[in-house]
């Protein structure tokens, strides 16, 4: 999901053969020309809404002979959902992850692009790909970056990706360090990479440009935030040693979702670091979690932390015949004025539905919330906030035969839930 620039939401439903994308109305109801197939497609997982309307889609593509490397694409609509002229971009056969980093600057489609490693090497080429809005590309400089490590990109306001990079110990041992590479289009930026103690996340951005990161200490349970300037250099802003553990970004095999989530980040500067713990005062375990509400300049502000006997939601599904799946924690969002807007599960799903807060600036729930599902073993899986304040949440609803459900709910401010769209029957 990915709000427009005006009042409406671009919504994208995965479907093999092409998934569907549709840009709704205040009311929820499909716009004029929508929703679309995105031919040959098979998800489509980042949106990027423009202001006239328009929208760039970055999707994968079918992939008939299961290769572990499979096609992506770029695809851009209008407001009317017609594809434009000189779209798709081809990406060719790339891992699904080399393209979640894009953004738009201007009118621009700035992406990082990185090829598969050679036989004889550990190292890959990464670099910018600039699509203009006829479909142009423009490649930047490459640079090589070492492949035996666990990567997390994102491409910030001044169309630099940043690349937050644990390189694996001895005998591919968990990563205990992290490097943070900057490339532009002319390659890799001066003073890059910056070495950092710990394990760092991915970057996020406060409206000066400013890079925030929140960084695990390994085998303690503390977190810190960091805050670098374009160049490299350390920042006002950044915490000293806080007493929580930033929250992994998703679940899994010993080492590889052992770094954290970035932190949400506000325009002015402040940062919030989600943190979560395990409880087992009732004889089942269940996440917990914590909150810390940092100012600009990396103090703990008044009414923080934030705590929740409500656990952190994960995501994913495990594929007939795998013992093991692909699960993400859902990520929480952040609102005008400072307001988060936080994804828990159900205490008991056996009971009831998992629920969505809204945190305040002063560190309190907001009043009229949280929202929560009814139904037991209802999720919310995703969260997103419009510029004048409204919060889209998908909900995943369990239905007869083994089947779900998945539906949008638009919600108010103050928690009214303006309306309710079912995107995938079950």
């Amino acid at each position: 999901m990915a709000p427009g620039p005006n009042v409406g939401l671009y919504v994208s439903v995965p479907r093999p053969g092409g998934s569907v994308l549709a840009l709704l109305d205040d009311g929820g109801r499909p716009r004029p020309g929508w929703p679309i197939a995105v031919r040959d497609s098979t998800s489509c997982g980042l949106l990027l809404p423009l202001a006239d309307g328009s929208v760039r889609a970055i999707c994968t593509l079918d992939n008939p002979d299961r290769n572990m490397s499979v096609p992506v694409a770029a695809f851009a609509f209008d407001a009317n959902g017609r594809l434009l002229a000189g779209w798709p971009v081809d990406f060719g056969a790339h891992s699904v992850d080399g393209y979640s980093a894009g953004r738009v600057v201007g009118d621009e489609l700035i992406v990082f692009a990185w090829a598969e490693p050679g036989a004889e090497t550990n190292a890959r080429d990464t670099w910018i790909m600039t699509i203009a809005a006829n479909g142009a590309v423009r490649n930047g400089t490459p640079v090589r970056v070492d492949y035996d490590s666990i990567d997390r990109w994102v491409v910030g306001p001044d169309g630099v990706a940043y690349g937050s990079i644990h390189p694996f110990g001895e005998d591919f041992a968990p990563p205990t360090s992290s490097e943070l590479f900057a490339v532009s289009v002319a390659g890799i930026r001066v003073a890059f990479p910056v070495a950092i103690d710990g394990l760092a996340s991915g970057a996020a951005f406060d409206a000066a440009g400013l890079v925030h990161m929140a960084v695990n200490t390994p085998y303690e349970q503390h977190a810190r935030t960091l805050v670098l300037d374009p160049d490299g250099r350390t920042a006002h802003g950044g915490s000293g040693d806080l007493e929580i553990l930033a929250t992994s970004e998703c679940t899994g095999i010993e080492g590889s979702c052992e770094f954290p989530a970035a932190p949400l980040v506000g325009a002015d500067g402040s940062t919030f670091v989600i943190g979560t713990s395990w409880d087992d005062t009732t004889g089942a375990f269940h996440y917990r979690t914590t909150v810390a509400g940092l100012s600009p300049s990396g103090q703990m502000m008044a009414g923080w932390p934030y705590g929740s006997d409500g656990g952190s939601q994960t995501t994913g599904y495990i594929a007939p015949g795998d013992v093991d799946g692909d699960f993400k924690f859902a990520a929480p969002a952040i609102g005008p004025d400072n307001v988060l807007y936080l994804i828990h599960s159900a205490k008991d799903p056996s009971v009831g539905g998992g629920s969505i807060v809204a945190v305040g600036r002063d560190g309190k729930v907001r009043p009229g919330w949280p929202v929560e599902l009814k139904r037991p073993g209802a999720e919310f899986w995703s969260v997103v906030v419009g510029p004048e304040g409204t919060t889209y949440a998908l909900a995943i609803e369990p239905e007869s035969g083994d089947k779900s459900s998945a539906s949008i709910l638009a919600i108010a401010p103050d928690s009214t839930v303006r309306w309710t769209t079912t995107i995938v029957e079950p």
